[in-house]
């Protein structure tokens, strides 16, 4: 399964560090600008706070809030997303509506050895394409020296392998529950675009803050974990709990269902 997935891994990670190199590149043109500071500030504050810009007087200028701004805090999560669900899809969904589950059914291993083989494979394309991504960063502002707290984008890598996990673990559920691939792709993207919603809303103003506690997506906010602002311990733990819960409650509905292969 890791070998067929594997242009697809190869191209999200290369997409990725190719465009965290370019950003990277791009960035002490920028800061350099005398015009920088006033850029920010000509955008209204709803598309300020739902990009992560800083809203107060002074324009943040740090690699932290630039990075977070043009990648982390929502292109990736975006990609993320999407490439949970559709891998999610792909090693379970599409192999039983396509008859391609009915060869390991038909063997001698139980169907919870099946799809623990597909879930190790989704999270190590997860671990593969997040660990690029951190990768990108490494290189791109070692190269350019920019100076960054490393440890701190390690810490924002695990919270993002596990709001990708979160993701895909739901996905996955979905996946085993409906009847075909189609139809479990449309409500994974559904219930994903419905917490996304809720995540930009809940970053628009104060009043909508507390929307954030509805979906995983709240647990992820890039530029104050690299910022030391908060500590990212609480969104591991929640995201872990999704993700063991939807993995288990897939494994139980796996091996019980009626599968026509």
């Amino acid at each position: 399964m890791l070998k067929q997935e594997g242009k697809k891994i190869i191209g999200y990670s290369l997409g990725l560090a190719l465009y965290e190199w370019i950003v990277t590149w791009v960035y002490p043109i920028i800061i350099q600008s005398p015009a920088i500071e006033e850029i920010p500030k000509s955008f209204p504050l709803a598309v300020k706070r739902a990009f992560g810009v800083t809203t107060g007087e002074e324009v943040d200028l740090s690699y932290e809030a630039y990075i977070s701004a043009q990648l982390l805090g929502r292109i990736w999560t975006v990609i993320i997303a999407f490439y949970g669900i559709s891998t999610a899809n792909v090693l379970v969904a599409q192999p039983v509506e396509q008859g391609f589950m009915a060869y390991p059914l038909s063997s001698p291993v139980s169907r919870v050895e099946i799809l623990n083989t597909q879930i190790g494979v989704l999270l190590t394309e997860l671990a593969l394409v997040t660990g690029t991504t951190l990768g990108g960063i490494y290189t791109a502002t070692a190269r350019f020296e920019i100076s960054i707290a490393r440890w701190q984008y390690f810490r924002l890598g695990i919270l993002a392998f596990s709001l990708a996990s979160a993701i895909s673990a739901y996905s996955l559920f979905l996946a085993v529950l409906c009847a075909t691939k189609e139809e479990s792709e449309r409500y994974a993207s559904a219930l994903t675009f419905a917490f996304y919603g809720l995540d930009v809303v809940s970053s628009l103003s104060d009043r909508f803050s507390k929307l954030k506690y509805l979906t995983p997506f709240g647990l992820f906010r890039p530029q104050e974990v690299l910022q030391r602002k908060v500590l990212p311990t609480k969104g591991f733990l929640v995201l872990g709990i999704i993700t063991g819960v939807n993995l288990v409650l897939a494994g139980i509905l796996f091996s019980r269902k009626d599968l026509a292969v």
